[in-house]
């Protein structure tokens, strides 16, 4: 006489949404914003009401940022000096021609420091990014990068942060 043995089946995590479910049917979702508590009668009515809520927030932030950020400037005198007196000389050319010049395609950085290619040039750049970052600047207070296509064509463009510019033309930085 043969006896079968059922194997039992492995609880994995991956099956773990197909052993419990859950019906709101009944259930009313309470849902606590701004003080208040909103009421739900369906879990969609809840998850487009979530959904709503986030793209209010967002929306609300984005609008709120630019006027926060205007208003910080992290470059003190003494910290821009400390910064310049950390950066090496390719580093401080780029500077140099961005707060000149305002702006300046990948192409005239890598001309100006006889750079191969931009892979050359985001080694320079990101030692001023580094050695922003080792003084608490974010590298976007120093310079800024815009990406624009032609023809297919990818063209960085870097520019002087507003506030990296204003503290070089307060100290007369670069001197002429």
């Amino acid at each position: 006489m043969r006896t079968l043995v059922k194997k039992k089946s492995k609880n994995r995590l991956t099956n773990a949404a197909k052993r419990v479910r859950i019906t709101l049917d009944s259930v009313m979702i309470k849902i606590p914003y701004r003080g208040r508590m909103i009421e739900c009668s369906t879990a969609a009515e809840a998850i487009e009401l979530l959904k709503y809520i986030d793209a209010e927030e967002k929306r609300s932030i984005r609008k709120s940022l630019p006027a926060l950020l205007s208003d910080t400037n992290p470059w003190t005198k003494t910290l821009f000096w400390q910064f310049i007196d950390s950066l090496g000389e390719a580093q401080k050319h780029i500077l140099t021609l961005l707060v000149q010049k305002h702006k300046a395609t990948d192409e005239e950085l890598r001309k100006m420091l006889k750079l191969d290619g931009n892979q050359a040039l985001a080694g320079v750049l990101s030692g001023i990014s580094k050695q922003a970052g080792i003084l608490n600047v974010p590298a976007r207070s120093v310079y800024t990068v815009e990406d624009e296509r032609k023809a297919g064509e990818l063209t960085k463009t870097y520019a002087a942060a507003r506030e990296f510019w204003q503290i070089a033309s307060e100290m007369n930085w670069p001197n002429e």
